[in-house]
């Protein structure tokens, strides 16, 4: 497309002075009403009435909504910020047609910009409507700290709002920043680290390497797994004590040393918490899930860092924290959730098949399937009251 169509696409909507997008939004949680979509408040209010073909998925403030072939975009409260009524032209010749901006929208806003698709290209446009990175990429990821990963020619990188590039594409894998730095791969030489300039601050050496976590980053070392600081140092080795399977978190690592079980390492390297679990996860606000007893009957329950009961191990399964609250499954009884003290305090819930974590004060739960349709859900509070359920 011609500059001077850039321009034109640019102007079909004028910028909305929006100062609330940058700061945290609220929560909005998609409802079925037949077959109709909507949202509801974290009280369980309705503020979006149910009346678009399809779930509604806010982002950034944003939504993409869609009734028959006209898609828009709307905000928090239902208000059309980007109108079905703002077109482009895609194609030529007899193939040439009109559709809506919005229906081009290939991904969730963050920070006030959205990926787009023209044709086989990507690139990005902001919240009025307006193009701000023309379509040239091959793949995009979303904003994040000022810059987004892109593809070209199968080569990753990384550009600023306005569509500059900070990293030139050269890495073979989209990376992701964790702690200020990326793990990234470099074709014959293996996998390495680099800021946000691109530098690389740890050289590519490893045959694999994950994201920093608690200032630690497990990489594969010759002997096995073992784990780096922020300036490439062994800090944990590889040993025969022990098998290193997991990140940093809460500054724990499980681990597990042979026939003693599971337990949980320092940032030295050394066992904070005693090998002694059936099995171990990762920390998530302070609290663990671990399993006792042997492969045949074993019970999740959880620790704190120290490795003290947060009550009694007897559930079936037992999820992370998120929100001062754990999904877990209690034995011929259902689902629930407990709180930090590893006491039940929301259910067994009565015909829920599936729980999904706390967001933003509610968690989505699942009821029984429905022949014909894709299932149920609703949303409960923290006390485990029932404020929204789709009916048949």
């Amino acid at each position: 497309m011609p500059k001077s169509a850039w321009g034109l696409l640019a102007a079909l909507l004028p910028g909305l002075l929006l100062p609330a997008w940058a700061a945290e939004a609220p929560a909005r949680f998609s409802i079925r009403q037949g077959d109709r979509y909507g949202a509801i408040d974290a009280g369980g209010r309705v503020v979006i009435e149910p009346q678009y073909d399809a779930e509604l998925r806010f982002a950034d403030g944003l939504a993409v909504a869609a009734v028959g072939s006209k898609v828009g975009v709307i905000d928090l409260d239902g208000k059309l910020v980007i109108s079905p009524q703002a077109k482009v032209g895609i194609g030529s010749g007899e193939f040439a047609q009109e559709v809506s901006l919005a229906s081009l929208i290939a991904g969730d806003f963050a920070e006030g910009l959205a990926p787009f698709r023209m044709g086989r290209k990507l690139g990005y446009l902001d919240r009025s409507g307006a193009v701000v990175v023309p379509p040239q990429f091959d793949q995009v990821e979303p904003f994040a700290e000022g810059q987004a990963l892109v593809a070209q020619a199968g080569r990753w990188g990384s550009i600023d709002r306005g569509g500059k590039w900070v990293i030139e594409p050269q890495f073979d894998k989209p990376f992701r920043f964790r702690e200020g730095l990326a793990v990234v791969l470099v074709s014959g030489k293996g996998f390495g680290y680099i800021d946000r300039k691109g530098q690389f601050v740890i050289p590519a050496q490893y045959n694999y390497a994950y994201n920093f976590s608690g200032g630690r980053a497990r990489v594969q070392l010759r002997d096995g797994f073992g784990y780096i600081d922020r300036q490439g140092k062994v800090v944990v080795g590889p040993s025969k004590d022990y098998r290193i399977a997991a990140d940093y978190s809460d500054a724990r690592a499980p681990a597990r040393a042979g026939d003693q079980g599971w337990g949980y390492l320092d940032p030295q390297g050394g066992f904070a918490v005693a090998p002694q679990f059936f099995s171990a996860r990762e920390f998530s606000e302070g609290r663990a899930a671990v399993a006792v007893g042997d492969f045949r009957n074993h019970q999740w329950g959880y620790i704190d860092a120290a490795g003290k009961p947060a009550g009694a191990a007897r559930f079936q399964q037992a999820e992370p924290f998120s929100e001062g609250r754990a999904a877990v499954l209690v034995p011929r009884a259902g689902y629930g959730y407990v709180d930090t003290a590893g006491e039940l305090v929301i259910g067994p819930l009565e015909g829920v098949t599936q729980v999904e974590p706390f967001q933003g004060g509610l968690a989505r739960v699942w009821f029984s399937q429905v022949t014909g349709r894709d299932g149920r859900w609703g949303y409960i509070d923290r006390d485990g009251k029932l404020l929204w359920k789709v009916e048949p």
